[in-house]
């Protein structure tokens, strides 16, 4: 069986490569007349999966190895029989500390301490929550926003997201929808930003569309709030004017970690071993190779502060998306395709300047070498 898969998936050889002939192209650009006889595909987020890519194929199974389904029309996939999987949750873990890495960043920039600032969480799924647990860690003050959750009273002490927007840093964890009852497509427009308090942040690691690019940038002129950016109302093109007025800017890289890219092909793999009828129990993949370290100089003021901006690797994620000049859709995905290496905190080992906070360990690190 032939299997079309987006080249930067990681795992495949040991996983699908196991059952079928993997042929690798380019995700971004992937088109109808490149699917050939391939009965499976295999995407991430920028393949759009619809009727335009897929009518008139042999494709019977789609995964995606991504927590979002935007991309995936999936009632369009229903409808045609064909199945499809992703993996929610899969790099939960490694978004939640990415974000955590961006707020201290964008926090040293701006001169003001985290734990003195006010976190309004708007989303509380997967990576929300884990956002929420890590900053009560550090001490953080939580306000949550997340009506969906609310009105089936799975959430206590939620608020409405006019109260949310009040706060002093408000970070983004919604999936992008339209048409819903909670649509988030443009939620943050031009009157939520007004909103905000004067000098507050507005992080989005969850999709670009989300947030009024247009405001957003006359927001920043104003100079009425500060933002720190890992999705782009214009993904992925970025535009030069806002790129310039961000306080932290990054490749769309918040779930990159190794283990969270091998965990979502191994989701994935797994449904479609269900979807086949594979009579044995699906292999795990073997454990991420390495031990990493994290090694900090003495003598650090805020050691706690450069254990996460290093483990995070965002501020060098930042400097390399300014260095990178225009940044169109081609220079977007190289940007991406060539990020570091990054590891979730429970696998990297600390030298000892970080583990001297008992936060570090409390945060997941293995504490000191």
């Amino acid at each position: 069986m032939l299997a079309i898969a987006d080249q930067n998936m990681t795992a495949l050889p040991d996983t699908f490569g196991r059952h079928l002939d993997l042929r690798l192209l380019p995700g971004r650009s992937l088109r109808r007349e490149q699917l050939g006889d391939a009965e499976v595909l295999l995407v991430r987020s920028v393949t759009r999966v619809d009727a335009d890519l897929l009518e008139g194929s042999r494709v019977r199974f789609v995964g995606s190895a991504t927590i979002g389904t935007d991309h995936l029309d999936t009632d369009w996939l229903e409808r045609q029989g064909i199945a499809w999987a992703h993996a929610p949750g899969c790099n939960a873990d490694a978004a939640a500390q990415y974000t955590l890495g961006m707020l201290c960043l964008a926090c040293v920039r701006l001169q003001r301490p985290l734990v003195e600032q006010r976190v309004a969480i708007i989303g509380h799924g997967n990576v929300g929550s884990r956002l929420h647990q890590l900053l009560e860690v550090l001490g953080v003050g939580i306000t949550v926003c997340d009506p969906p959750l609310q009105a089936r009273g799975e959430l206590d002490n939620g608020v409405a997201l006019e109260q949310a927007l009040a706060c002093d840093i408000v970070c983004l964890h919604v999936p992008l929808t339209q048409g819903t009852r909670w649509p988030t497509a443009g939620m943050i427009g031009p009157e939520q930003l007004a909103l905000m308090r004067n000098g507050a942040l507005l992080l989005n690691t969850a999709r670009g569309s989300v947030v009024d690019g247009n405001a957003l940038i006359t927001a920043l002129e104003a100079r009425h709030i500060h933002a720190a950016l890992d999705v782009w109302p214009q993904e992925p093109r970025i535009e030069t004017g806002l790129l310039e007025r961000v306080t932290v800017a990054t490749p769309h890289v918040a779930g990159y970690s190794v283990e969270g890219k091998q965990r979502g092909t191994q989701m994935i793999f797994n449904a479609f071993l269900r979807w086949s009828g594979q009579p044995s129990p699906p292999p795990s993949l073997a454990p991420v190779a390495g031990d990493p370290r994290l090694r900090l100089p003495p003598g650090l003021d805020d050691p706690l502060t450069a254990v996460l901006i290093g483990a995070t690797k965002v501020e060098a994620d930042d400097t390399r998306l300014r260095n990178a000049g225009a940044i169109d859709a081609s220079a977007f995905d190289r940007l991406r395709r060539a990020h570091a290496p990054r590891h979730e905190f429970s696998r990297i080992t600390l030298g000892t300047p970080g583990a001297m906070d008992p936060r570090i360990r409390a945060l997941g690190f293995k504490g000191s070498e």
